[in-house]
């Protein structure tokens, strides 16, 4: 008695303690197949399996090994004496006896040297995990845990590395293959006593025949079935994400995410061509993409399709934090149309701007006086949205960005300032691209969602999108004016050619170069660049992102295009040629839809009553003379017409006036230098050449003059009009405009 109470203390002992080792693989998931895979910390193939023991497996590992499993509890007694005389008849051991139950004891415990203290053990072991655990939860572990040759453990990990399927999809001859792999696994398994291997195979399907679970013809075809002769390797097509699964999750090890197999292989596949191309030709090592879909789930992921030495390949791009370019410019046009400051068909100045001491430009170093909010959108040019993020503050914008989810602005909005626009912070490429994706969904009337990337439900975020419903749609349909790489004209006219919504932007020094697009059922995000950061001559969005963005996009279904209810709108009366608020002096309107909530957009201010002799071609006071006329002009101011008429060839200053009338006011003249004057500039001692001081004469109406010298703004006075000009030898044309629109010119030369 006191013998059975020992060993029923041992026996509960024994059910408390059995753990087994869950040092388990780490493998991402894509449509059932695996696309990033890394061995357990044990450096084995320890793939957890999360589905059931396929029923022609679970025949077979019984059949082979313990026929009897279903009624013994743990310990087969008829098995165990026979194992017992015929060792001791050899003179060794020659046999175990052991049922599965005691193979899954001997594996919890570490597959321990064959004796009989530790058979007892194990004997002891598998009655606890019997008492514990139900049959069909110990067959799940020895098929789990069990070796199946080299170090492949466990059934999941070998179907796929030696069929390359998932186990439910095993025949009954790569079952039965299986099943007698734990028997033996050093010495036998694919590609190893393969005649040995075959033996035991067929010597198990003629026990599925003789048990009548398959018929003759079925059993004598398994048998003709080959053996596979070696492991298959796992893909590597994701492992930026596996590193970040970890991370986040070490003991998940199964990550079944949201991505498209074949596109994510398709697009991996564009993305080394072009960065194989790209490195070759322009040292430009580095690409990475990400597709979403309409619900925020993702489809395909590429944090760094990188060379494999020395280049960062490593670094998931799309989540470290890199300067954005112009890709945030949509966002702020947006936010700007929703406060009434602009529609998309208002002109913005596109001249030189100072703001204490910042001097931004355009990408193509020209400047267009003026300028549609379209145009200047779809051109991204620089100086008109640094002007509205002037207009509509840096601190609102930045709490809008915080909303469209950007993580990584955790600055002040003195310290971004107003290069925020133009990239001067930096955001991380995934949630750019989810910022492009709330916004196609914001114009088809649906909430914001958060981006995912594995298998769950679609999440709606809380925060509500900062731009309205018709101003998202009017941003997006302009982006669909952006020109496509030269690969892609003519698109309109093929079947099936995709309206895409889609932005580029280069970062400061070309060192990201950017291209994000939208379609009505997917967003895709293309970088391209080096990963430590070096920039390269023509690294720019359009040329290097752009081409990856389309052809992305050809391996993606059109969709159908999206609608927007005209209740999101109101209608105003609108200048056609300014796009404000058309004055009494417009007279050529049109009705434009702007969204619901906006109440007030700017007077139109370019348009004006002039009053001109009766030619109509020079202005007069009304004393000068009795006939004059009053009539709507549309005028630029001096400084902005500047650069309009060197753009356009064109010029939309006011009339000059009539001589007749010329007595009613001073004239603008320059003093110095005279026309057609040729000038030395003296020397100092130390050789330092002298500037030439030029004066303008002016009544006391003026308030401003603008110089230019050779058609480029060179200053601005407001009181003392004489300035200093350091020039080149040669000939220079300096021209004044004052605040009013007079003008004068002077030609002259430079000897020295």
């Amino acid at each position: 008695m006191a013998l059975l109470a020992v060993m029923c203390i041992y026996l509960l002992y024994l059910m408390t303690t059995i753990e087994f080792d869950n040092r388990f693989a780490y493998v991402v998931y894509a449509d059932g197949k695996i696309v990033n895979a890394q061995v357990s910390e044990d450096e084995q193939w320890r793939i957890k399996c999360d589905s059931e023991v396929p029923d022609k497996l679970k025949i077979c590992l019984k059949l082979f090994e313990d026929q009897y499993f279903d009624y013994h509890l743990g310990v087969n007694p008829v098995s165990l004496v026979d194992a017992i005389y015929q060792n001791i008849k050899h003179k060794e051991i020659v046999k175990g006896g052991s049922t599965i139950t005691m193979q899954v004891a001997r594996i919890h415990e570490g597959n321990q040297s064959r004796t009989y203290v530790q058979k007892l053990k194990e004997i002891m072991l598998a009655i606890a995990m019997e008492l514990r655990y139900s049959k069909k939860s110990i067959l799940k572990f020895y098929a789990q845990y069990a070796p199946y040759g080299g170090n492949t453990v466990g059934f999941c990990a070998a179907s796929l590395r030696y069929y390359d399927k998932d186990a439910s999809e095993l025949s009954w001859s790569e079952a039965a293959t299986l099943a007698v792999l734990p028997n033996a696994p050093s010495q036998i398994y694919p590609g190893k006593a393969q005649e040995e291997l075959i033996r035991k195979r067929n010597f198990l399907l003629d026990k599925l025949l003789a048990q009548e679970l398959m018929d003759t013809i079925s059993c004598r075809l398994a048998k003709l079935e080959p053996l596979p002769v070696q492991s298959h390797y796992f893909e590597s097509i994701t492992p930026h994400l596996l590193q970040e699964f970890k991370a986040e999750n070490p003991d998940g090890f199964n990550y079944y995410t949201t991505l498209d197999y074949t596109l994510q292989k398709n697009v991996k596949k564009i993305l080394d061509n072009y960065r194989a191309r790209y490195h070759s030709i322009d040292d430009i090592k580095n690409v990475a993409a990400i597709i979403l879909r309409k619900d925020g789930s993702t489809a395909a992921y590429i944090g760094n399709s990188g060379c494999r030495v020395s280049c960062g390949a490593d670094v998931d791009i799309l989540s470290s934090m890199r300067s954005p370019g112009s890709t945030l410019k949509p966002f702020l046009y947006g936010l700007a149309i929703d406060e009434g400051m602009i529609t998309p068909q208002s002109l913005l100045k596109d001249i030189p701007v100072f703001y204490n001491g910042y001097a931004p430009g355009n990408f193509d170093k020209k400047f267009r006086g003026i300028v549609k909010a379209e145009r200047a959108l779809t051109e991204s040019l620089n100086i008109p949205a640094i002007d509205l993020l002037s207009d509509y503050g840096v601190s609102p914008f930045l709490n809008d960005l915080k909303e469209l989810q950007f993580t990584g602005l955790n600055k002040s909005a003195d310290h971004y300032g107003l290069s925020l626009i133009l990239g001067g912070a930096e955001v991380r490429g995934r949630d750019l691209a989810t910022a492009y994706l709330n916004l196609q969904r914001n114009n088809e009337e649906q909430n914001p969602v958060s981006l995912r990337f594995l298998n769950e439900e679609s999440i709606e975020i809380d925060n509500k999108f900062p731009l309205s419903i018709a101003s998202s749609y009017q941003v997006s349909e302009m982006l669909k004016g952006v020109n496509r790489p030269s690969n892609q004209d003519g698109w309109k006219y093929f079947e099936g050619g995709k309206e895409i919504s889609w932005k580029t932007g280069t970062s400061y020094g070309m060192r990201d170069a950017w291209a994000v697009g939208s379609s009505s059922e997917y967003t895709v995000l293309v970088w391209v660049g080096n990963a430590d950061g070096e920039g390269k001559p023509g690294l720019t969005g359009v040329v290097k992102a752009g081409p990856i963005l389309f052809e992305v996009f050809d391996l993606l279904p059109a969709g159908k295009e999206s609608e927007i209810a005209l209740s999101h709108f109101t209608s105003k009366k609108i200048c056609a040629e300014s796009g404000y608020t058309a004055s009494s002096a417009c007279l050529n309107t049109s009705e434009q839809l702007v969204p619901a909530q906006v109440g007030r957009i700017p007077i139109c201010d370019f348009h004006q009553f002039i009053t001109m002799d009766t030619s109509g071609q020079f202005r007069v006071y009304e004393h000068c003379e009795s006939n004059n006329i009053t009539a709507p002009m549309m005028v630029l101011e001096p400084k902005v017409n500047r650069y309009y008429h060197k753009h356009t060839g064109h010029s939309l200053s006011l009339p000059p006036y009539a001589e007749d009338c010329i007595t009613a006011k001073e004239k603008l003249q320059i003093l110095y230098p005279t026309k057609g004057a040729e000038l030395l500039l003296p020397q100092d001692f130390d050789e330092t050449k002298q500037q030439l001081v030029s004066e303008v004469l002016v009544d006391n109406s003026v308030d401003s003059i603008f110089w230019f010298v050779d058609n480029e703004l060179l200053n601005v006075t407001k009181a003392n009009h004489k300035i200093e000009l350091d020039l080149e030898p040669g000939e220079h044309t300096l021209t004044v405009v004052s605040s009013q629109g007079e003008e004068d010119s002077r030609s002259f030369t430079i000897l020295r």
